[in-house]
């Protein structure tokens, strides 16, 4: 016996059930379409979403939007893990009912990873975004365990995924804010890369994170196949640049004159700038004055260290030899980055502010050449060291520094991980 009608005590039309979720189809239809027309929205290796039965996608989490780009991306209907906390506003609310979402709560874990199971179990798509935060550094965040038990105890395929050129809008914490700032045209449009499909059985936070950076280089690559070298490898390296909260984009950044590593790195000096809009000043004399933020090698790190001492705070982006050796001068905030033959691989940036209710991040630690790019990722090779492999590179890879490792936040460091 059907339930009645709690108002007017009549049995519910079967036909109201049937327009309301034609009607939700069609809003979801439309919106989705919206979404790919206004950022141009593209998959790359769509077809490695099996067309039926359980998957987990586990993708990086960079706007309050990733969630409408990876549906519009995706070939099947995607429902998305959120935290309960976040649907109090009525228009929120709304959206999570016209896609379907797993609402959890946070302080019942267990119960949430029962829910997600579930949910798999019964075929669908399920989107869980494992680094459990936005990204305020435009990299790949700590991922948080729990995918590892939803994978042990349900036994579905899971999917890394890459959403790339997402940094940069309004949604994302670029230019140091959600929201508060004017938008701008998305230029590159965003590219949602699914990576290789990864067993459940052994899964853990290394292989997703191997897993995830893989599908950033694919989606990366995918974004200028049609250049050829070496336009190409400069464009891909400037692009990975601007994909982080280090350098800004539209801003000016110093440069020393006879510094050689002005045309040591074009993905730099040529690719990022062209890309972003932002303008390299050669200057003939390190100056401080005005707060720009300046670039260099050893080359330049001589000459801050032997100029007049100023109060004028100013970021130097260090790319030379010593870059790891501390730097003692007042008023300079150092980054220590790292390039490898010519090809940006790592930076380090300024501290995010603290995020509410979220875990802290960093964009500098302690003998670290910074983050790993997105588009970058870390294998051993036979002898036991490391390399880098990813666009900008050749099929055999990039050799890092003797005695480097990765961290899982993705830190380039000298020496061991702890």
């Amino acid at each position: 016996m059907r339930m009645k009608d709690e108002a007017t005590g009549a049995k519910p039309s079967p036909w109201r059930h049937v327009a309301f979720t034609l009607m939700v189809a069609t809003i979801r239809v439309v919106f989705l379409i919206g979404i790919r027309f206004v950022y141009r929205v593209r998959a790359v290796h769509a077809e490695r979403v099996p067309a039926s039965g359980g998957v987990l996608l586990l993708p990086n989490h960079v706007t309050y939007a990733d969630a409408f780009f990876l549906s519009a991306a995706c070939p099947r209907p995607v429902r998305f893990v959120m935290d309960e906390a976040f649907i109090a506003s009525p228009v929120i609310r709304w959206f999570t009912g016209i896609f379907g979402t797993v609402n959890i709560r946070r302080e019942q874990p267990l119960e949430a990873i029962r829910e997600v199971i579930k949910a798999l179990k019964k075929g669908e798509v399920i989107c869980l975004f494992p680094e459990g935060q936005l990204t305020r550094t435009g990299t790949l965040c700590t991922l948080q365990r729990g995918f590892e038990l939803i994978a042990s105890k349900a036994g579905h395929p899971l999917i890394p995924v890459w959403s790339d050129g997402s940094w940069g809008s309004i949604f994302s914490y670029e230019r140091n804010r959600y929201f508060k700032k004017l938008p701008r045209r998305n230029a590159v449009g965003i590219r949602i890369a699914f990576g290789e499909t990864l067993a459940a059985k052994g899964v853990d936070a290394r292989s997703v994170r191997d897993g995830i950076m893989a599908a950033s280089a694919e989606a990366i690559a995918q974004r200028f196949a049609r250049q050829k070298f070496p336009q190409r490898r400069i464009s891909i390296n400037g692009h990975q640049i601007g994909m982080i909260n280090a350098l800004q984009r539209r801003q000016p950044f110093h440069m020393l004159k006879g510094d050689p590593l002005v045309d040591e790195i074009p993905g730099l000096t040529r690719g990022f700038t062209k890309l972003f809009r932002a303008k390299i000043c050669i200057r003939d004399h390190f100056d401080p004055s005005d707060g720009t933020p300046w670039v260099g090698s050893d080359f330049l790190r001589e000459k801050i260290l032997s100029a007049p001492t100023s109060s004028q705070a100013f970021a130097f982006y260090d790319f030379g030899t010593q870059a790891l050796v501390p730097f003692e001068r007042t008023a300079c905030a150092h980054y220590p980055c790292l390039a490898v033959d010519g090809a940006v691989v790592a930076m380090s940036m300024p501290d995010p502010p603290p995020g509410i209710g979220v875990d802290p991040q960093y964009g500098y630690r302690e003998n670290s050449w910074g983050k790993l790019l997105p588009g970058w990722r870390v294998l051993p090779s036979a002898d036991g060291s490391l390399l880098v492999y990813g666009p900008p590179a050749d099929a055999a890879g990039l050799p890092l520094p003797i005695g480097s490792s990765l961290d899982d936040e993705g830190f380039l460091v000298y020496g061991p991980c702890h």
